[in-house]
């Protein structure tokens, strides 16, 4: 390749389908901030690729982030501008409705019909040619779209992160229609892979054989450099934000109420530590959004929830600005997920000095290493005696803390992508 810029087509659409940042999970942090790192970068151009339905939200989102660039954007359809049309047509021909205008409402069906037909005719014009002037076609999530993959003049590179749905299949009753599924039906000898660990590449390889070992390398996440210790001001201020006592001490987790994320155990288990030690002075916040049924369903889950309800705090969606704050005030932190492609929360805590409880599966050793107490994901006695291990041991938290300081150090997005852009580079030259 020489000095010659390398022509990156980033595909867009998971970044477009989270315009609302309360939708925005631990996947779009790693897409966003490769993407930074991307930018950053004089030896690679950008330029993205979204489906044409999704086209308006990423502009929307790419404005939201990069204000001050423009990009430009290819869909799966060679005339992303008549979507456009099509939209205020159908504004039009609703508003028609509303105002019983039947005349012009018809008007309006036959324009939406024939610009129906313009975007179809558009979509099957959109040949894999289109795609000739790029070097490399990059996915943070999702499969290589059709129109792409038939290019054979590009190298495609995924960023692959976990086989939760297809492990675990009673979580996701739809794994039929789930994107996870035409995902791995995808994979190939032919495309490169970046596993976001190594338990995760092991994962890949050991139930999609199609990939070749040699074309999945395995780059390690990061977290935010927002993520930090917070002065003691900032702290108060979030915990007077979200209404958390300041007369308590309180234990923080950030997860949604996805059963893998075994919260319920750890509520029930926080409970059973409050009673068990008749300690008063400490309540459990939990954050996160789309939390559909929360409280349902622990009061079905958690014994003597109700007696305990003024312990058990859910604070929901938390500001982005606000994570670091809470987790720098928090005695320690709770995240015993029954199985992690990476887990970045655990890192994030670690990174603002905060001690961890993780589970000792999966990915998750390799982020924690032995900077926190680690136990089996399942076993009701083994969270107990971790909190009476942090509550009573005010040295073991203090030296927890430091080690996670460190710890955290080891993980940049800075290494992540030079790792990345190092084996696209290579590949390009065979």
């Amino acid at each position: 390749m020489g000095n010659k810029q390398i022509k990156i087509l980033y595909d867009g659409t998971f970044i477009a389908e989270n315009i609302s940042p309360k939708s925005r999970t631990g996947i779009f942090i790693v897409a966003y901030n490769i993407l930074k790192q991307m930018l950053k970068d004089d030896s690679v151009e950008i330029e993205f690729f979204c489906r044409h339905d999704l086209f308006g939200q990423l502009v929307k989102v790419l404005e939201e982030l990069f204000p001050s660039q423009k990009f430009n954007i290819i869909t799966d359809i060679q005339n992303p501008e008549i979507l456009v049309k099509k939209n205020k047509l159908n504004e039009k021909k609703q508003r028609y409705k509303q105002e019983k205008r039947y005349f012009k409402k018809f008007i309006k069906q036959i324009q939406l019909m024939i610009v129906s037909l313009r975007i179809k005719f558009s979509k099957i014009m959109c040949l894999s040619s289109t795609f000739d002037k790029y070097d490399v076609f990059f996915s943070p999530m999702y499969k290589i779209p059709d129109c792409v993959a038939k290019n054979n003049n590009l190298l495609k590179f995924i960023i692959l992160h976990d086989l939760v749905p297809l492990i675990y299949p009673d979580y996701f009753p739809n794994y039929e229609n789930h994107w996870h599924k035409f995902l791995v039906e995808s994979l190939n000898s032919r495309d490169y892979y970046f596993a976001n660990s190594q338990y995760t590449k092991q994962d890949f390889l050991k139930y999609c054989p199609t990939i070749d070992p040699d074309k999945i390398v395995t780059t390690l996440l990061a977290c935010d450099e927002k993520f930090n210790l917070q002065s003691n001001e900032k702290i108060k201020n979030v915990i007077n934000k979200y209404s958390i006592p300041t007369d308590k001490k309180y234990i923080f987790s950030l997860c949604s109420i996805d059963p893998r994320k075994n919260l319920v155990r750890t509520v029930k288990t926080f409970i059973q530590f409050l009673e068990k030690n008749n300690i008063e002075d400490m309540v459990y916040v939990i954050g996160g959004g789309n939390w559909g049924g929360f409280l349902d369903i622990f009061e079905k889950e958690v014994e003597n929830l109700g007696k305990y309800k003024d312990k058990i705090l859910y604070i929901g969606y938390v500001d982005d600005e606000d994570l670091a704050p809470l987790y720098s005030g928090a005695e320690w932190f709770v995240y015993t997920s029954q199985y992690e492609g990476f887990g970045l929360p655990p890192l994030e805590a670690m990174s603002c000095g905060c001690p961890v409880i993780t589970s000792n599966n999966s990915s998750l050793p390799e982020v924690v290493g032995d900077a926190g107490i680690m136990i089996d994901w399942n076993s009701d006695e083994q969270h107990i005696e971790a909190y009476e291990k942090y509550y009573f041991n005010p040295e073991l938290r203090k030296q927890n803390s430091q080690k996670g300081l460190e710890r955290a150090k080891m993980f940049s997005w800075e290494k992540c992508y030079d790792k990345m852009i190092r084996v696209i580079k290579d590949s390009l030259k065979k």
